[in-house]
């Protein structure tokens, strides 16, 4: 991606969506249609697989596959380009259960795409997770993508406009596949920090949609933080101090009661002691 502006072009302050859903297979009765063209029916298996060469985990007949699943919460944070070369949070937008179904989930989504033409989608693995489960909403719900979105239909493979953080980090999935914990965790940027990745399922069982919400936003904040170290691959101003502070001041301000927000109070004081003695040092 270029950063340069085209010659007699001025460039505009660049746009980008961070985004990450939670999912899980909360209504069977598509599974059961499948069983259904199969053949199958569950009975008293005794956990054994329905097809042998099948692990029972493995088996589409006893254990629904992505296809199945339910989007229950999406969390989303649109950044802009400051003047300065550093990002500002315009808007941060959580739509989830209780308040939301899917529909309404992929719907606000949809419409605050619409408002943000222009801007860069960025994820952590959204082109084989987010992308497939929100295009599936999407036919199922009978919506339709707001202009400017349209190649999302495809895949949402397009590197110029969708920064798949799990795609860059291992060279287009040549390396071993990661866990975004595991990057942030190099970088010393908060993660996973209400919750194990595993425990999210269960949260969304139990009805516990705080806890579900808050694991999702973690995930969106790890990835804007991600987004901010990038940039200074392609931008000498963006400097990395001044977004860490201006990321960790705006998400204690608009998150405020949320369960990590102590964390993120705490770490934002110790940058500023780290900063100040810096500062004076030099």
């Amino acid at each position: 991606m270029k950063y340069e502006p085209r010659i007699g072009v001025e460039r505009r302050p660049r746009s980008y969506i961070v985004l990450d859903v939670e999912s899980a297979v909360i209504d069977e009765s598509g599974h059961r249609r499948y069983q259904a063209t199969e053949r199958y029916s569950p009975g008293n298996d005794n956990n054994q697989p329905a097809r042998r060469g099948y692990t029972r985990s493995e088996d589409p007949l006893t254990c629904p596959r992505w296809v199945f699943q339910t989007i229950v919460t999406a969390s989303i944070m649109v950044l802009t380009e400051h003047a300065d070369g550093n990002l500002d949070i315009a808007q941060f937008v959580t739509l989830s259960q209780p308040d939301h179904d899917e529909r309404a989930i992929v719907a606000g989504l949809f419409q605050l795409l619409q408002t943000w033409p222009d801007a860069e989608l960025v994820t952590w693995a959204g082109m084989v997770h987010d992308i497939p489960l929100i295009m599936m909403a999407a036919y199922k719900h009978g919506l339709t993508l707001p202009r400017g979105w349209r190649w999302l239909s495809f895949g949402g493979n397009d590197p110029a406009r969708h920064l798949d953080f799990a795609r860059i980090v291992t060279g287009g999935f040549k390396m071993k596949p990661i866990h975004l914990a595991e990057v942030l965790a190099a970088l010393d940027i908060p993660a996973k920090m209400t919750a194990p990745a595993f425990a999210v399922t269960g949260f969304i069982y139990a009805g516990e949609w705080d806890s579900v919400q808050e694991a999702c936003e973690c995930d969106t904040i790890g990835v804007a933080w991600l987004l901010a170290r990038w940039r200074r691959c392609h931008d000498g101003r963006a400097d990395i101090d001044v977004a860490t502070d201006r990321l960790l001041r705006r998400i204690i301000e608009l998150r405020e009661g949320r369960g990590y927000v102590a964390e993120l109070q705490a770490r934002r004081r110790r940058f500023l002691v780290e900063a100040g003695r810096r500062a004076m040092a030099a």
